[in-house]
């Protein structure tokens, strides 16, 4: 019995100084790690090199004893691809980054037209942690560099401040954010339509004024935001919807549900969107339950024409099927699919787009 007492107090210390040496371990490489918060890449001049900007916490405010404070809140460096930045920045601070605690990836507008440079990040990027892949991906409408020095008014961090305005969209069902992953995806793929925001400066904070269309991994043009959030709104993904009636009347509609069937109309697929939801007046009010009917019918009526000029302007402009369908269309019509199947922008470029709107007024019906 002695003996395995001394046997149990040695196994004991044993793992105590384990512990001790594996802690010290993660506690050097963590001093010797750099965590971004944001990172900004736009195109250089010359076309060929890229210029990135990094958005780091100020981990001597957030570190008990600053151990960590000498890495610079905020840093821009070049180089010809990803891989030959962050040697850049290992020689240059003895520190190896880490994107584990990333927010955001701006990418310049111009750098989102450079198809080849675009390849060379996401490949560069496509072998790092998942924690890349799930980050929320934005543009800069000048430049992404730009957007990051916005640090006076976001508190230090426009990473933290781009995480925390996503977090706070309540339209979606679902936190639908484009992210490198997508884009990732649509470089394999591109079969999917991303509608990417586009930040702009209003009152030194970045705010989304636009959205960049990007199908078949070509940056096709940009949309409003209005348009953008219609095209949500038929592909199944907000919660609530506002509309503007005359006289200063706005009507939300939640609960929404919507379907799409996919057919063949004559030599064209047809796509026709089903949009339910119950409405209610969030401004303005109506004196009966005949003019709130007279209300609910013009909501529908203008909203079923709004969706049909906006998916118009979008497949005679851009090429694109806003409604996003080609994804669906094997569940709907094996036959179409086979005569589109690998033929996503020639899909694009010939769906047609029908849209039923119905809503029920809530407290009147």
């Amino acid at each position: 019995m002695e003996g395995k007492t001394v046997f149990r107090g040695f196994g004991c210390l044993a793992l105590a100084v384990s512990m001790a040496v594996c802690c010290g371990c993660a506690s050097t490489e963590l001093e010797q790690r750099s965590f971004p918060l944001a990172v900004g890449i736009d195109t250089q001049e010359d076309g060929e090199t890229m210029a990135v900007s990094f958005d780091f916490p100020d981990l001597a405010q957030i570190s008990e004893k600053g151990k960590t404070g000498d890495t610079p809140v905020s840093l821009s460096l070049e180089g010809e691809d990803m891989y030959h930045v962050e040697k850049s920045y290992e020689n240059n601070t003895n520190r190896l980054l880490d994107y584990n605690h990333m927010k955001a990836v701006v990418l310049g507008e111009p750098f989102l037209s450079q198809s080849e440079m675009l390849r060379r990040l996401l490949l560069a990027w496509e072998q790092q942690e998942a924690s890349v892949r799930n980050t929320s991906l934005f543009v800069g409408d000048a430049s992404a560099a730009e957007i990051l020095s916005l640090t006076e008014e976001t508190e230090g961090s426009v990473g933290k401040y781009l995480e925390e305005m996503i977090e706070s969209q309540k339209d979606f069902k679902q936190e639908k954010t484009v992210t490198m992953g997508d884009l990732m995806n649509q470089w394999h793929n591109q079969d999917e339509l991303l509608l990417i925001p586009i930040l702009t400066e209003q009152g030194q904070r970045p705010a989304i004024t636009s959205y960049a269309a990007v199908l078949d991994f070509e940056y096709l043009g940009n949309v409003s935001v209005e348009e953008a959030m219609e095209a949500f709104l038929s592909q199944g993904l907000l919660e609530r919807f506002t509309c503007e009636t005359i006289k200063q009347r706005v009507v939300e509609i939640s609960g929404i549900q919507v379907t799409h069937t996919v057919s063949q109309a004559g030599d064209v697929p047809l796509v026709t969107v089903s949009v339910k939801g119950k409405g209610r007046l969030i401004s303005g009010q109506a004196s009966s339950a005949a003019e709130m009917k007279q209300i609910k019918e013009r909501i529908e009526r203008q909203l079923t024409t709004d969706l049909m000029e906006t998916a118009q302007k979008f497949r005679q402009e851009y090429g694109i099927d806003m409604t996003n369908s080609y994804l669906s269309l094997g569940g709907h019509d094996r036959e179409l699919y086979r005569s589109y199947q690998n033929m996503p922008e020639l899909y694009n470029s010939q769906a047609q787009q029908v849209f039923q709107v119905e809503v029920s007024m809530m407290h009147w019906e």
